[in-house]
This record gives structure tokens, C-alpha cells and sequence, in this order.
């Protein structure tokens, strides 16, 4: 057990069970949306100090607040393309049981639109996007270990291996393509195939 800091920048401090070895309170409401509560002690710096039960409980230190004005920022001049990847591919991690973290999922994002060739392009380009950012995830080395967060250049520890999956979809995300560019198109074989990527949020 955590023993509580004697600290008065205490944001909020008390919970009732351990999800996934963190300490987090969850709200759930009527309509199924769901809150996972992190209680933090703000920090001089901004940064935020946690309570970890992993190994016994130790105190860590998170900074997301530059890593949102990063996202933010690169969200604006990608013609508002890497919060929605960013949010499609947290939908891929449910379906498919990625072993990858949210914080991944965006410092994975953002290095790849960095330099991305249809980065401005219009919703209608998110079938490319989607199959070349699963082919950029495949190619990831598998012996990596961490990677550099945006803004706040934190370490991001990978959970597991999620290049295996990423591949598994870029194949997918062929099938679904090639029935979309077909003539006549079979539009509905290629949501199909989208839904086996990204479940039953991808419209039908």
C-alpha cells in the first residue's frame, strides 16, 4: 500500500480499487460512459505526481501538459488529421487487445504525420493514412524498448509487442482498399473489413 503524501497540492487523493495495477477511481454513468479518476499531487513544475502499485508502490512523475499543447499543435498544421488517427487507433488497441498504451498511441501519431506525404489531406484520404500508419507501427524495431514523448520528452515503455497486429491490419486495411478502388466499388466488403479493424464504431 502507497502511504498518502502530507502535501497541500493535493488535486485528489482517495481511491477504492486497483484497475490494471493503477490506482484509479471509476465512475460509471447510465449512458456507459465511463471515468477512470488518477488522483495526483500537482507539482511546482506543473508535472504531476502519481501513486504506481506496481512492485510494491513507488510515487511517479507525469507531464502531460506539454504533450497536449504538442499534439495540439501538430493537430493544427496536419489539416486536423492526428487526433482523429490518434483516436482510431485506440479503437483498433480494443478490438484487437494491442499491447499499447494511449500515451503510445499519440507519440507513435505524431512522429509519423510528422512528415507524412497526405497529412493535409481531407477525411477522405483516412483509409491511406490509416494503411501506412499500420505499415509505419509493423516496422517498428521489436527490440525497443522506449520512446520520447512529444513536448514533455518523457520516457513512453512500450507494454509489449503490437508491430505483429499493426501488420495483421495493414493487410487488412489492402482488402478493404482494394474493394473500395474496385469497378464497380463493394463499398459494403470494405466497411466490413474496416469493422474487422476497428469494430462495430466504424459506421456501418
Amino acid at each position: 500500500m502507497i502511504e498518502p503524501r502530507n502535501d497541500s497540492r493535493l488535486v485528489y487523493f482517495q481511491y477504492d480499487k486497483y484497475i490494471g495495477n493503477w490506482a484509479v477511481i471509476v465512475i460509471n454513468f447510465d449512458d456507459g460512459v465511463r471515468f477512470e479518476v488518477v488522483p495526483v499531487f500537482t507539482n511546482q513544475s506543473g508535472s504531476y505526481t502519481y501513486p504506481d502499485s506496481n512492485n510494491g508502490g513507488s510515487w511517479k512523475t507525469t507531464n502531460p501538459r506539454p504533450e497536449i499543447k504538442a499534439i495540439k499543435d501538430r493537430n493544427a498544421i496536419c489539416n486536423n488529421n492526428l487526433i482523429p488517427l490518434c483516436r482510431m487507433m485506440r479503437a483498433w488497441k480494443r478490438k484487437w487487445d494491442v499491447p499499447i498504451g494511449g500515451l503510445l498511441i499519440d507519440t507513435l501519431a505524431y512522429q509519423f504525420i510528422e512528415n507524412y506525404e497526405h497529412r493535409d489531406k481531407s477525411y477522405v484520404y483516412y483509409d491511406y493514412i490509416c494503411r501506412d500508419f499500420f505499415r509505419w507501427m509493423a516496422d517498428q524495431s521489436s527490440e525497443q524498448m522506449y520512446w520520447r514523448a512529444p513536448g514533455s520528452d518523457q520516457y513512453v515503455y512500450g507494454k509489449g509487442l503490437f508491430q505483429y497486429k499493426a501488420t495483421r491490419c495493414y493487410n487488412k486495411s489492402l482488402e478493404a482498399i482494394s474493394h473500395e478502388t474496385a469497378n464497380p466499388k463493394r463499398e459494403w466488403s470494405a466497411k466490413q473489413k474496416w469493422r474487422e479493424i476497428f469494430g462495430t464504431t466504424f459506421p456501418d
